[in-house]
């Protein structure tokens, strides 16, 4: 058992991450998926690593919630978690296995045991039961786990039904600081409540950023330069991407861009249909907060979101070769890793976990954040996989301040010491080996976070309906957006007129 390793242990297998790195024997793939996890450990010299930043500098100090030396007497701290899913690593709880991350999370979950007296240990339930579980317990009143991670879209149905607590009123959590998700968090305030947020603590809030991926080698082939300086210049725009991707398009000797895995005609860019991703990263979103900070439908009187889906719908829609649709199984060959992989497409549009399943491909790539609209747009939108882990506490939780203080503590500690491994091993070596990739990572971090029509359902029908016109090359906009306005918004009022009913600290 964990709990029974020494400290000297702990000591001797720190030093080994130094060393040596792989990607674990956890199963990796959730149900929509059907084949196994295949990637297969390697060594990581010590000389290849490249250094990239120190958390521990662009933080303020950890601030304890209550006295340094507050103890809780071997309290056995118990979170609920999702069971293996979409290749992610998001384990709470994992043994020492000489995987740099596994060590990394026991390393951090040692200190607070010893920090705090205490024994951290996560329990799991498929992804899709999730809420469903966690809504029978809390129901009957079953104090089983002091905080839950619980998919966001999932989660939001449950709010107005009274099970979670409003995070802002637990002043241990500091919730305003750097180590957790601020666009999130910013976005996700209703009525000057929060009851979820995302941290470096659950690692897939950083593995289901959405991105791009480019292909070095065909880059180089077809004498283009790399996108990086515009990206952080903040000049990569849906433009440049369209740029790149006509050089991209060729036939190659076939009769037609339709894709066939024996074919040899290449592409701009390929992902499994998510134009919604791309539209967030181009700035177009469903709703506004009006001058009292109330999210108000805007989608039907705002110019630039109908031109992002008409810019969309242009891009993804016709049979041109600047796009090409894969499938959702990520490595089969007609699959939107595989068709990357097998040089055939220039870019790849995919969340940031494919650095990690890139790493056995034996191709170069570089790193970039979902296109702007246009140079003017004010900052990228790296948005986080829709229906992301999140953190919660359920309102049969008894002991709000000892779960706000450990819970705290653990997310600062991830965020000073967890990361910086992740980049080191897990992204920066054979995945993203320049420093330019470095780079854009930050940028691409540091923008993300979700719509909130998203999590909360609002505009789901609308959403899928563009994404429809844009693989059917169909500008319907117009009515479209007609089409589900009024359901939007009484979506929205409905969302509104529950939350004054929600748990108060205390009550």
């Amino acid at each position: 058992m964990k709990r029974a390793l020494t400290i000297l242990l702990a000591l001797v297998m720190l030093l080994s991450v130094f060393a040596l790195a792989s990607c674990g024997d956890k199963p990796a793939n959730g149900d929509e998926y059907e084949e196994e996890d295949t990637l297969s450990s390697r060594e990581i010299e010590e000389s290849k690593y490249i250094a990239t930043y120190d958390p521990r500098l662009t933080a303020e100090s950890y601030i304890p919630g209550v006295a340094e030396d507050v103890t809780y007497d071997g309290y056995d701290f118990t979170f609920l978690n999702s069971a293996a899913i979409y290749y992610m690593y998001i384990y709470l709880d994992p043994d020492m296995t000489g995987d740099v991350l596994d060590d990394t999370c026991f390393e951090r979950n040692l200190l607070a045991e010893e920090k705090f007296d205490i024994t951290i240990s996560e329990e799991t339930q498929p992804y899709a039961d999730l809420a469903s579980y966690a809504k029978t317990l809390i129901l009957a009143d079953e104090d089983v786990y002091d905080a839950m991670y619980i998919p966001a879209a999932s989660l939001t149905p449950l709010i107005s039904e009274n099970l979670f607590y409003d995070l802002l009123e637990i002043e241990e959590l500091h919730i305003e600081n750097i180590w957790w998700d601020q666009p999130l968090i910013t976005r996700n305030i209703i009525e000057d409540r929060l009851f979820y947020a995302t941290s470096d603590l659950n690692l897939m809030a950083f593995e289901g950023i959405w991105c791009m991926y480019f292909n070095e080698d065909m880059m180089t082939e077809l004498g283009l330069d790399a996108p990086f300086q515009l990206a952080l210049d903040g000049n990569w725009t849906i433009d440049e991407l369209k740029k790149y991707c006509a050089v991209a398009a060729n036939l190659n000797g076939d009769a037609s861009f339709v894709f066939d895995v024996n074919g040899n005609a290449t592409y701009g860019m390929v992902n499994f249909g998510n134009s919604q991703y791309m539209a967030y990263g181009m700035g177009a979103e469903y709703t506004k907060r009006d001058d009292n900070g109330r999210y108000q439908f805007t989608a039907d009187t705002d110019t630039k979101f109908s031109q992002v889906w008409e810019t969309l719908i242009n891009f993804y829609g016709p049979d041109d070769g600047m796009y090409v649709l894969g499938t959702a199984t990520d490595l089969d060959p007609d699959g939107y890793y595989g068709i990357f992989m097998a040089n055939r497409a220039l870019f790849l549009h995919a969340e940031l976990k494919g650095a990690t399943m890139l790493r056995e491909w034996e191709g170069n790539f570089g790193l970039l954040p979902q296109p702007k609209f246009d140079a003017a747009q004010e900052a990228y939108n790296s948005n986080i996989f829709s229906s992301c882990l999140s953190f919660c506490i359920p309102n049969t939780n008894t002991n709000l301040e000892r779960t706000g203080t450990i819970v705290d503590y653990l997310t600062y500690e991830s965020y000073a010491e967890l990361m910086p491994r992740y980049y080191d091993i897990h992204v920066s070596l054979k995945a993203l080996g320049k420093q330019e990739s470095i780079d854009v990572l930050a940028l691409v971090r540091g923008t993300r976070g979700c719509e909130v029509a998203v999590p909360f359902g609002w505009a789901s029908d609308l959403g899928s309906k563009l994404a429809e016109l844009a693989k059917k090359n169909e500008m319907a906009i117009a009515s479209t957006i007609e089409t589900y306005k009024e359901q939007i918004t009484a979506n929205i009022n409905k969302t509104y007129e529950e939350y004054p009913t929600f748990n108060h600290v205390g009550e």
